[in-house]
């Protein structure tokens, strides 16, 4: 009995001794699969780009990943958006696409996306004006004029290998209230022709002339410091000088702004003679030309008619004012 009982020992020990060892060459090939596919990961150099800039009309497989092989880089796998647009593509189509194309890429987290733009030209809201100031004028509206839009922020975005080709290819104008409607059209005649409408109203322009610079008030305005400038004319207010004549050389009543309008209200003829001032009287006829020293008895500007004492005969005469403090004598209304 106790030979058969150590037999048994003998058994369970040889058994529990074999185990370590299988334990350990089993991790030690579990280890091996894992470093293995750790490696193949790691031998990965492919990588996902966060955003790409595409000129053309579709997106390709180098617009997506870096390191990949070079001949698959100009692979193209989706249209690209509109000139201008943007659009995103997340991960489980980037898997897809990398799957379909044997890519060794594989998402790590549901945020992996790209983001496309499509890169553009820009037509400006300045450039579809120009165009459409040139149609009304073609169509018999007379300049000067200006032109709103109904959208200051529109533009046109054209791809980047299309001619910027742009005509207005059709106007519709309401000749009462000024408004129009025009139809702007880009790459007439090619695969990428569009046709788009825009609405404005145009505006009649008169020209006026206004200060470019402060003058103060009783300064005389000289001639560089006025020009003419363009205003609606709806918006010249009743009163306004329309010509720069009637400025240069008048004096400021009442300060204006630079770049307003000018009122004949605001503006007087300067005073060259003020009452009580010393001047010197001439009188000119065909025969003689005599000169006199005269008091004023009031204010004159230039033309101006007013009365003078003449200190030699001590007289009251009526003369014309034709300078700063100088007369001229007038034979019919003096002795």
């Amino acid at each position: 009995m106790k030979i058969k009982n150590l037999f048994f020992a003998l058994a369970i020990l040889s058994a529990l001794a074999s185990l370590p060892l299988f334990a350990e060459g089993a991790f030690a090939q579990s280890s091996q699969g894992t470093n293995t596919r750790n490696n193949l990961q790691n031998s990965s150099s492919v990588f996902l780009k966060p955003d790409a800039l595409v000129e053309g009309q579709y997106i390709t497989l180098g617009d997506l990943f870096s390191g990949i092989d070079p001949q698959q880089q100009d692979i193209a796998v989706a249209h690209a958006p509109q000139p201008g647009k943007q659009s995103v593509l997340d991960y489980r189509w980037l898997y897809g696409i990398a799957q379909r194309h044997n890519v060794e890429w594989r998402p790590r987290t549901t945020a992996d996306q790209v983001l496309i733009t499509r890169a553009s030209q820009v037509v400006t809201i300045d450039e579809i004006r120009d165009y459409v100031e040139v149609a009304l004028t073609d169509h018999g509206i007379q300049p000067p004029f200006t032109v709103d839009l109904s959208s200051d922020n529109f533009q046109i975005h054209l791809p980047v290998d299309t001619p910027k080709n742009i005509n207005i290819s059709a106007l519709e104008i309401n000749s009462r209230t000024q408004r129009f409607v025009a139809s702007v059209t880009t790459g007439a005649q090619t695969a990428q022709q569009r046709t788009y409408r825009v609405s404005g109203k145009y505006y009649p322009l008169t020209s006026v002339p206004v200060l470019v610079e402060p003058v103060s008030r009783g300064s005389i305005i000289r001639a560089d410091q006025v020009e003419y400038r363009d205003f609606r004319s709806e918006r010249v207010p009743a009163g306004a000088v329309r010509d720069i004549n009637d400025v240069i050389g008048k004096e400021v009543m009442r300060p204006a702004n630079p770049n307003d309008p000018l009122m004949f209200r605001d503006l007087s003829n300067p005073i060259l003679v003020r009452r009580g001032s010393l001047v010197l009287i001439r009188l000119v006829t065909a025969n003689m030309s005599l000169t006199a020293r005269g008091k004023a008895m009031e204010n004159g500007s230039l033309g101006d008619v007013i009365r003078v004492v003449n200190q030699s005969s001590n007289k009251n005469i009526q003369v014309e004012v034709v300078g700063e403090n100088e007369v001229r004598a007038l034979p019919a209304l003096s002795q």
